[in-house]
C-alpha cells in the first residue's frame, strides 16, 4: 500500500509540473507569435511606403537628368527604375495582395503602376532623346497621389491585422490556458479516483481475505470430514466382514451337509440364496474398503515379479467357477507379448477380475470375451479385455470412472453394482503408474486397457503357451 501511495504522490507531481509547463509554453509561443506576426503585417506597410520612395526617387533622377545634371546619368535612371520594377513586384506577392483583392482602388493603383513601368522601359532607354524627360515625368506625376493613399490604406490595414492577430493569439492563449486547466483538474480527478479506487481494493482485499479464510477454514472441515468417512468405510468394512465371513462359512458347511443331512428341499434353496448374498456382499465390502484405501492414498503395493499370462490363466480359470461366467467363452491371445512384471499381484488379478465381470455383465451371453497383451511403441506394456457388447460414449465413459457412478443411473436400471468397478481400477493402475484407457463406442463393445509402465518390466522373454 505504501508504494501506491508513493506512486500517487508522484503522479500528482507530474501532473502539476506538466500543467505548469503548460502555462509557460502557452505564453512562450503568444510572445513570440506576435513579435512575428507584427513583423509580417509591418512588411505591408513598409512594401507601400518603399514604393512611393522609390517612385520619388525615380522622378528626381529623371529630371536630374533632364536639367544636365552631370553627377546623374542614365545608368543611375535606370537603376532607379529597376529598383521600382522590384517594389512593384512586392506590391503584387504577399499581404499586400489581400488588402488590393478586398480595395478596388488600390488594386488599380498596382494595375497603373505597372502599366506606367513598362511605358517607361522605351522612354528610358532613349531618355537622352529630345522631349522623352518630359514624357517619362509627365506617365510619373498621376501615380503620386495613388501610391500615397495606397502607402496609407497598406499602413491602417497592416495596424488591423496586427490587432486581429493579437487578438487571436490572445483567444488561443485562454484555449491553451483552459486546456491546461482542464489537465490539472483532470489529473485531480484521477488522484482522487486512485484513492477511491485504492480505498475500494483494500475493502475488497479484506472481504476476499475473509473469505480465503472461509474456505481454508471450510477445506479444513471437508479434510477432516472426508478423513472421518475414510476411517468409518475402513472400520465399518472390517467390522462387516467378521459377521459375513461367520455367514459365508456356516452357509457353506449347511451346504455341503457336513453335520448331516437337510430334511426339507426348501431349506437348502433357501441356504443357496444366504450363500450367494454373503459372498456378493463380502465382494461389496472390499470394494468400499479398497476405495477408501485409494482416497486416502493408503493403498500400498506389495511390489513382485508377476508373470502376465500365468495370473491371467489362473483368474479366467477362478472366473469359470462363478455364475456369471458360466457359459461364456474367454479367448486368451497366444500371440502377444506376455512379459513379466514387477506389480502387486492382488491387485492385478482384482483388476482383471472387475474388468471381466463388467465385459461379461455388459455383453451378451453368445458373444465372445478376449483378453490380449502387447508392448507399444512407448515400451510400455498393454493388457486390453474386448467385448462386444454395448458400449459407451466418451461422455459415459468420463461418468462410468468416477466412484459411485453408473451410466444406467435410473430408477429402474438393468444393472447391478456400486458403480465402483472402474474407479477402483484406475486407482489401482494410478498406483503402479500406469494408465486406464478406454475405447468404447455405443453398440459396439468396449476395449478397456491396462498400460503397465516399461519399468515394471523385469523379464522380456515371450511367455510359451502350453
Amino acid at each position: 500500500m505504501t508504494d501506491l501511495r508513493h506512486i500517487k504522490i508522484a503522479l500528482g507531481v507530474i501532473i502539476f509540473i506538466i500543467a505548469g509547463a503548460a502555462v509557460h509554453i502557452s505564453t512562450l509561443i503568444v510572445e513570440r507569435q506576435n513579435f512575428l506576426r507584427e513583423v509580417s503585417r509591418y512588411n505591408v506597410a513598409w512594401v507601400a511606403s518603399q514604393a512611393v520612395n522609390e517612385l520619388h526617387r525615380l522622378e528626381y533622377r529623371i529630371a536630374a537628368f533632364g536639367l544636365g545634371d552631370s553627377r546623374m546619368d542614365k545608368d543611375e535612371v535606370e537603376l532607379r527604375l529597376d529598383v521600382l520594377h522590384n517594389r512593384y513586384n512586392l506590391l503584387r506577392t504577399g499581404d499586400i495582395v489581400t488588402l488590393t483583392d478586398q480595395d478596388p482602388e488600390q488594386k488599380g493603383a498596382v494595375t497603373e503602376l505597372g502599366r506606367v513601368l513598362d511605358a517607361l522601359d522605351p522612354l528610358v532607354e532613349d531618355l537622352d532623346e529630345p522631349g522623352n524627360v518630359r514624357k517619362a515625368l509627365e506617365l510619373l506625376s498621376p501615380l503620386d497621389g495613388r501610391l500615397n493613399r495606397l502607402s496609407a490604406a497598406a499602413n491602417q490595414f497592416g495596424g488591423e491585422q496586427v490587432a486581429a492577430d493579437q487578438q487571436q493569439l490572445l483567444g488561443l492563449h485562454w484555449w491553451f490556458s483552459a486546456l491546461a486547466v482542464g489537465l490539472f483538474l483532470c489529473g485531480l480527478a484521477l488522484i482522487v479516483l486512485l484513492f477511491l479506487q485504492n480505498r475500494i481494493i483494500k475493502k475488497a482485499h479484506e472481504s476476499l481475505r475473509q473469505v480465503t479464510e472461509d474456505l481454508r477454514s471450510a477445506k479444513e472441515v471437508a479434510e477432516a470430514a472426508s478423513e472421518a468417512k475414510t476411517r468409518f468405510l475402513a472400520n465399518m468394512s472390517h467390522e462387516l466382514r467378521t459377521p459375513l465371513n461367520a455367514i459365508i462359512g456356516f452357509s457353506e458347511i449347511i451346504m455341503e451337509e457336513m453335520l448331516g443331512p437337510i430334511q426339507q428341499t426348501r431349506y437348502k434353496e433357501y441356504i443357496v440364496d444366504i450363500h450367494k448374498s454373503g459372498k456378493h456382499m463380502s465382494e461389496l465390502v472390499s470394494d468400499v474398503l479398497t476405495m477408501a484405501k485409494l482416497n486416502a492414498g493408503r493403498f500400498d503395493l506389495d511390489l513382485e515379479p508377476v508373470s502376465l499370462r500365468a495370473l491371467v490363466d489362473a483368474t479366467v480359470r477362478m472366473l469359470h467357477g462363478a455364475e456369471i461366467a458360466k457359459d461364456r467363452e474367454i479367448v486368451v491371445e497366444s500371440g502377444g507379448d506376455w512379459l513379466t512384471l514387477r506389480a502387486d499381484e492382488r491387485a492385478v488379478r482384482q483388476m482383471l477380475l472387475n474388468l471381466l465381470s463388467n465385459a461379461m455383465k455388459f455383453s451378451g451371453a453368445d458373444t465372445a470375451i478376449r483378453i490380449a497383451c502387447k508392448r507399444i511403441p512407448s515400451g510400455d506394456i498393454q493388457l486390453t479385455v474386448s467385448d462386444s457388447g454395448i458400449g459407451m460414449s466418451s461422455i459415459e465413459v468420463a461418468i462410468a470412472v468416477q466412484p459411485f457412478q453408473q451410466v444406467d443411473n435410473g430408477l429402474s436400471r438393468r444393472y447391478d453394482g456400486t458403480g465402483l468397478g472402474l474407479s477402483i481400477i484406475k486407482g489401482l493402475i494410478d498406483c503402479h503408474g500406469g494408465e486406464l484407457v478406454i475405447d468404447s463406442k455405443p453398440g459396439r463393445g468396449s476395449d478397456i486397457s491396462l498400460i503397465f509402465p516399461k519399468a515394471l518390466v523385469v523379464q522380456e522373454i515371450v511367455s510359451k503357451v502350453a
